[in-house]
């Protein structure tokens, strides 16, 4: 017999979540904080003079909250509806290259058009603004010009155009191996199934696994991924569904083991 009585929760473990297919969408381990907030509308039944007879209760509501210390991929991908591609997607990088003996070199192999892959080069001034502009040609190029070579990441300039040392700015497009998450405008957040592991402790320092069950858990599409002092935290919010293809009217089980 497992006594519930007396059970402090002291962790949120993970929290996981499956679609309908029961196949993970993501699993968040790192939670700083998290809660669940039960509602409920009560509607008070009154008699002669005004008198409180009783009260009509109503409209259950569950919402849960939690905040990753870490970015989940899975999570952002619920909350927009969406899914983690994999695969070979264009990304627009700046790269600072310093000129010798009329030559400089990419880090990174830029892609687009032939003979535009760069399109503009742009002097880096001493005080670190971007000033006078130098256009990609196709060949043989003249003052205030140059030329780019994608096999070889060479960038080649006009005899004497440019000192030694100079140091240009450029932005290029680069294809790279990467994972994309898309908020189309058109796509809303999902609902899945989320179990929320717990550890809890009783006053005789037993501890004991708790595993909260909500069968349609219905994620919230407002979210704010804020950059500033503290690393980025990914916080959600779910709303408890009852109903669905099982028919259960519970917003959610909690099973103490």
């Amino acid at each position: 017999m497992i006594d519930v009585n007396k059970l402090s929760i002291t962790q949120i473990d993970r929290i996981t979540c499956f679609n309908n297919a029961d196949e993970l969408e993501f699993i968040m381990d790192e939670i700083k904080e998290g809660s669940i907030s039960s509602t409920q509308e009560k509607t008070d039944i009154t008699g002669k003079g005004g008198r409180k007879i009783g009260s009509l209760k109503k409209n259950k509501s569950v919402t849960v909250s939690a905040t990753n210390g870490l970015l989940v991929g899975g999570a952002l991908a619920a909350q927009t509806g969406s899914e983690v591609e994999q695969g070979s997607f264009t990304v627009r990088v700046t790269d600072i290259v310093t000129v010798n003996a009329d030559a400089a070199e990419t880090s990174r192999t830029a892609s687009g058009t032939a003979g535009a892959e760069i399109g503009v080069l742009y002097k880096k001034n001493q005080n670190g603004s971007l000033g006078e502009k130098l256009v990609q040609v196709a060949s043989a190029p003249a003052a205030g010009e140059f030329t780019y070579d994608p096999a070889t990441k060479k960038l080649a300039f006009s005899a004497g155009d440019l000192e030694n040392g100079t140091e240009l700015a450029a932005f290029y497009d680069v294809e790279t191996e990467a994972a994309k998450i898309s908020n189309d405008s058109g796509t809303y957040s999902k609902t899945l199934k989320m179990y929320i592991d717990v550890t809890a402790q009783d006053n005789c320092d037993n501890l004991y696994h708790g595993q909260f069950l909500i069968r349609r858990a219905d994620f919230s599409g407002e979210f704010e991924l804020a950059v500033g002092s503290e690393p980025t935290a990914h916080a959600i919010q779910a709303e408890a569904l009852a109903g669905g293809c099982g028919g259960s009217s519970n917003l959610w089980d909690f099973i103490v083991y």
